[in-house]
């Protein structure tokens, strides 16, 4: 059976030994087989901006959760522990995927310094749960988790930390060290729901027996945005929360 050269737009019909050819990284100059300086510089260019580009993809979930914990750091002043509560519409301005009426209860914890995390969900109409940074799911809480809105307290592992399983506790591992506790207040009542999102707790299992109370605060009129940053902000932020979280067995 023939066989065919590959054609069409950017592919020669036969590739010179020395000479020139367009391609999708620019003019190619042959040089007796060898591709000239030039070309050399423009090639690795291109490989460059492909890599770029794919690691801006890919990057895409974490970068997001990061630049949402920092805006709970340094716009609400939010700590490692705190919950920020979105009630009102305007307190959701800056999300990107939030409903109008709901209100939204988050916190983006690091295990790096406190070791394995209690998240405690009270009873009550709630819908949420935990994800890693890169907003894959590790477990559903409330009317839609193992607790079906009975309440519980939920045991999250970091990597590297080592395998327990308590009594009275849902024990979900995650491959980051940072991640994202986020619940919906259900109840149609007002004060009923105001009372079922300040009975959330997050805490350190070493402190189970005598934890702090946990924060609850409020965007309070603040401009800040849930998106992804540009530009260079894009690539620092990246490089932070992987250094921040870096492990042996897994990064973010």
């Amino acid at each position: 059976m023939e066989q065919r050269e590959p054609s069409g737009p950017g592919v020669p019909e036969i590739l010179p030994a020395s000479g020139a050819f367009d391609s999708a990284a620019g003019r190619i100059e042959l040089e007796r087989g060898y591709p000239s300086a030039e070309t050399v510089s423009r090639v690795y260019d291109a490989i460059d901006f492909q890599r770029a580009c794919q690691g801006y993809l890919w990057a895409l979930p974490i970068s997001a959760m990061a630049e949402w914990q920092r805006e709970h750091r340094d716009t609400f002043g939010a700590g490692n522990l705190d919950y920020v509560d979105y009630a009102t519409f305007a307190d959701k301005l800056g999300l990107l995927t939030a409903n109008a009426t709901t209100p939204y209860v988050m916190a983006f914890p690091s295990m790096k310094e406190t070791g394995p995390l209690v998240m405690e969900v009270p009873a009550g109409a709630t819908a949420g749960g935990v994800t890693d940074f890169w907003q894959r799911p590790l477990t559903d809480s409330g009317q839609t988790g193992p607790d079906k809105g009975r309440g519980g307290r939920y045991l999250v592992l970091g990597p590297g930390h080592p395998d327990m399983r308590p009594d009275g506790y849902y024990v979900v591992r995650s491959p980051t060290m940072n991640v994202w506790f986020a619940h919906r207040a259900l109840e149609a009542d007002p004060e009923r729901a105001r009372a079922t999102v300040e009975a959330l707790r997050i805490y350190p299992y070493a402190d189970r027996h005598a934890p702090t109370p946990t924060r609850h605060l409020r965007p309070e009129g603040r401009p800040w945005t849930g998106e992804q940053p540009r530009g260079m902000a894009f690539w620092e932020g990246l490089a932070r929360i992987i250094d921040e979280s870096r492990s042996k067995n897994a990064i973010g």
